[in-house]
Order: structure tokens, then sequence, then C-alpha cells
């Protein structure tokens, strides 16, 4: 009744030794992909760059009186603004439900919807689009006398959507009407001008309607210091995106 020479041994079933002990090393494709290596670069107004802030960590977060990244001297800063969390092998930016929002720069064009934000030098737009109703008003009759006024828009370029420019008062001031298939913005031409915003490039950004679809889009024009939208959901960040949080502008850099 000897043992049997070690070479002679029965080699467990492979099935077997895996329910015993599972194997210490994971395949490289269902191993959780890790976000990369990066870090927050605060951006000055004269466009050098200031402090930064690794990103590390099972979550960042920004804000004016908590969070990692707490940015104390601005007043447009909610407490807690802003995170940002390791997922799916990048890095994602999330909205804290803060008060003045989250803008992140267009990279060249932006699919518009109701009620998104637009950020453009220092102006604050609204993009809202028109309902049936409002499109093609006719000519207003008091007590069977036609009201008189401006001209009216002609009738065949029917309002579509508009902009509403918000101000820190927190009101509406200017409301333009976008009734053709492109709207140009800009501080010296274009169809929407701001000439006392010295952010804005001479043509900064354009809206432009789909005929065929009657969807809208934002472009941005090559500007200067970019054309930025409010996220409304988590966000996946890229390397060299720009976040505007408050007054603070933040540079993304991310490195494999």
């Amino acid at each position: 009744g000897s043992a049997p020479p070690p070479s002679q041994v029965p080699l467990a079933p492979l099935r077997a030794s895996y329910s015993v002990r599972p194997p210490a090393w994971v395949p490289a494709d269902t191993r959780p992909a890790r976000a990369p290596d990066g870090k927050l670069i605060v951006i000055v107004e004269d466009g050098t760059e200031g402090k930064s802030f690794p990103l590390t960590g099972p979550q960042i977060d920004i804000g004016r009186t908590e969070g990692d990244i707490v940015l104390e001297d601005d007043l447009y800063v909610s407490p807690r603004h802003a995170r940002i969390i390791p997922q799916n092998g990048s890095w994602v930016l999330r909205d804290l439900g803060s008060v003045n929002r989250i803008y992140l720069r267009i990279r060249k064009t932006h699919a518009l919807r109701d009620a998104d934000l637009l950020l453009l030098g220092l102006e604050v737009l609204q993009f809202q689009t028109v309902s049936d109703g409002e499109r093609g008003l006719g000519h207003a009759i008091q007590h069977g006398t036609l009201l008189f006024g401006s001209p009216a828009i002609h009738r065949r370029a029917r309002r579509r959507a508009r902009l509403c420019q918000r101000t820190v008062e927190g009101v509406t001031r200017d409301v333009y009407h976008l009734y053709r298939d492109e709207t140009v913005i800009g501080r010296e031409t274009g169809d929407i001008v701001f000439t006392a915003d010295p952010f804005l490039s001479r043509r900064h950004a354009a809206i432009r309607r789909n005929p065929a679809t009657g969807e809208f889009t934002l472009t941005d024009l090559e500007s200067s210091n970019g054309t930025y939208v409010a996220i409304r959901e988590d966000v996946s960040l890229h390397d060299r995106d720009f976040v505007r949080i408050g007054q603070h502008l933040f540079r993304v850099d991310l490195s494999r």
C-alpha cells in the first residue's frame, strides 16, 4: 500500500479546482477599468494656470464651505456644489443641486434642449422652444380695430424658439426670438450683439435649426473664451475639458 510516485498522482478535475480555490488572477477584459490619473487646474482670468488639485480617491467634492476643494471666496458657489467620481474607467462630473449650475465648454456643436442654460462671455441665456400657439401670432384686434404697433416678424418667418437673458437679480431682461435657420451671437457682428461684453468674440457662437427635423444646435465659432452649457445629468470628463463652477474656471488634465 505505498503511495504512488508523485508523477502518477491523479490531477483533480479543472472545474473542481476552480470551485475549491478561485484563481488569484482576473482576466484583463473583466478587470474594472481604472479612471486615469489627472488633475483640475484653476485657469486665472488672464489665461494663466493657478492652483491644481489631483483627481484621486472615491470622490472629489467641490463647494464653498464643504468638500475636498473649498472655494470659500466665491459667493456664486453653493456650499456643496459639485462631485467628481471615478466610474467605468473615466471621471464623471455631477451637479449636487447647485443654485448656479455647472457649465461645461462645448467642443464644437451641442444639441440644444428646451430650458438649456448657455454661458457666452458674461451672458447667461436660457434657450426655450416656443409652443405651437405662439409661433404664428396674427394681427391683434381690440373691439374690431387693428392694434397699432411695430411691424411684426414676416408671417413666413415663424418664431421657433427664444433666448432669454438672465441677470444677477434673477429676472429675465431681454428676450430674443429665433426665427431664422441660423442666428449668430457676437460682440460686434451677428443677429444678437452684446457690444459691452469684453469676453465675447466678434462672432462667438451660432444657433442653427435643421429645417428637416426642427432640432436646434449650438456651435462655437472658434471663439477665444469658449461657449458653455449647463450640465443636466452626469457627464464624463475628457482631457482638456473646461468646467465653470461659480466664478472659477477649471481645466481637466488627464493622462493615460
